[in-house]
């Protein structure tokens, strides 16, 4: 009886929910498109930057309008340096490239739209000071090798699997507030000759936010922080240990199957470069909220509104400065 109540309750919910679908006509005030200029500048490179149209959240396509009659000046620590000149699809390029120090801004004019402008510092690389690291061992499972002719499934090598957890020790400038963010790259030269690159890892720091739920019953995954970001509020102006962990494989085939490493990849050699970067504090507090708007529960949450620091317009502009700190053959 009672799974009759529920299923019975199952399909009233779905036909309440059914029955209640209306198209309702949108009656507010159709907001006219504003000017968004997005760009992330760094030492490493030219500025860039994309300008475009934003669009009213009820059209149906997904593309944006780019903008190609702008006049873009770059400005360096208050001082015009030079005029930004239209490349394609919405991209201007200088030939400036900033240097540790600048304060850059740009000023943007178009046509019959309101001025925009904004600025970013370029910050200081990190003072990288070691970097440890200690190999855990996993366990290895067998390489299965179906074989169309014979029909058999054999077993022609193993998979070693392995942990590598790095210990990143840094030196924080203390007299500011400082932001960073932490990207890993597993650059693989196999034995066949095969290249590969490979973005994961495992943020396990206390500064990531990230921690498992302590709650009664099965732990939930990892909370988001996903552009890996995080602020020296909890070790401003001290060393620090920044921690970390990659999990890989290599494989090892047996000498009778070695004609097989081009379809399996049999190990190589591993070269690891992690990236702390400096960033500025808009760059940080975009990743931050774009970050929370993803991982938000959408229609049961309250809506996140995506940092924006373009004045009389929309986007984000922001800087970074990378430090890399390369580890070969793990």
């Amino acid at each position: 009886m009672k799974l009759i109540k529920i299923y019975f309750s199952v399909l009233f919910t779905v036909f309440l929910f059914a029955s209640c679908e209306k198209e309702i006509e949108f009656k507010g005030k159709i907001t006219e498109p504003q000017v968004v200029v997005n760009s992330f500048i760094t030492p490493d490179s030219v500025i860039k930057v994309h300008v475009s149209e934003s669009k009213f959240f009820l059209e149906k396509t997904d593309s944006f309008n780019s903008i190609v009659n702008a006049d873009i000046s770059v400005l360096i620590n208050g001082v015009l340096k030079e005029k930004m000149i239209y490349s394609a699809s919405g991209i201007y390029l200088a030939n400036y490239k900033p240097v540790v120090g600048d304060t850059v801004r740009l000023e943007v004019k178009i046509p019959n739209r309101n001025d925009v402008s904004s600025q970013t510092i370029i910050e200081p690389a990190i003072q990288l000071i070691d970097l440890d690291t200690t190999k855990l061992y996993t366990g290895k499972y067998p390489i299965i090798n179906y074989n169309p002719i014979t029909t058999k499934a054999d077993t022609i090598g193993y998979y070693s699997n392995y942990d590598c957890h790095f210990k990143l020790k840094f030196k924080d400038e203390g007299a500011k507030d400082n932001f960073y963010r932490l990207t890993v790259r597993t650059h693989t030269i196999a034995s066949n000759g095969r290249v590969s690159d490979d973005y994961f890892f495992v943020f396990d720091d206390i500064v990531s936010g990230k921690t498992t739920s302590s709650t009664v019953g099965p732990p939930t995954s990892l909370s988001s922080n996903q552009y890996n970001v995080f602020s020296d509020e909890l070790f401003n102006g001290k060393e620090y240990p920044l921690t970390f962990y990659i999990t890989n494989s290599t494989a090892k085939l047996f000498p009778e199957y070695e004609y097989l490493a081009n379809q399996y990849g049999d190990s190589g050699q591993k070269e690891i470069y992690v990236n702390l970067q400096s960033i500025s504090k808009s760059y940080y507090l975009y990743l931050k909220s774009r970050d929370a708007s993803i991982s938000s529960n959408g229609f049961f949450s309250e809506p996140i509104q995506i940092h924006n620091n373009i004045i009389g317009g929309i986007g984000i502009f922001g800087s970074y400065t990378s430090n890399v700190f390369e580890k070969i053959d793990l």
